[in-house]
């Protein structure tokens, strides 16, 4: 069984509505990771712009926060790995996109737990083949494809 924990940075506004329930991360994560773990856990934190630019200055060596990291861990720890995802980034990004919030904060937990298993988009290949299966993955769970606008 895969498990997702769904945390809330604290300097995000209590207040204000979240794109998607814990329960709609949740069922997207398990979703998404079906075909690439086992039994595991995963956490899906969405954060603030600070938090953002530290993981991505630490971790990636990129001082600016970014839409969505993915942390891999060892499976055979039981911990498949962490997603963090920047709330107000997705929401300017979705304005800017013209689209929902709560579909874009769906395409970015998608996007997080391919990362997860071990897929990318470095290569114009795997960048073809990651966008498909988000498309594929999101349309399952009744959302529409995030790159339909983008394709001819």
């Amino acid at each position: 069984m895969i498990r997702v924990l769904v945390q809330v940075a604290p300097d995000l506004d209590s207040e204000t509505p979240h794109e998607l329930s814990a329960r709609e991360i949740r069922k997207l994560a398990r979703a998404s990771l079906a075909g690439y773990a086992g039994d595991g856990h995963v956490t899906v934190r969405l954060v603030g712009e600070a938090e953002s630019r530290e993981l991505n200055r630490n971790w990636r060596g990129i001082n600016r926060p970014t839409n969505v990291l993915a942390f891999s861990a060892d499976p055979a720890t039981g911990e498949i790995g962490d997603i963090a995802i920047c709330l107000p980034l997705l929401r300017a990004e979705a304005a800017a996109r013209e689209t929902e919030p709560g579909a874009h904060l769906a395409h970015l937990v998608v996007h997080g737990c391919l990362h997860l298993a071990g897929l990318d988009h470095d290569r114009p290949h795997e960048a073809r083949a990651m966008e498909a299966l988000e498309s594929e993955l999101l349309a399952r769970s009744g959302w529409r494809d995030p790159w339909a606008g983008e394709r001819a």
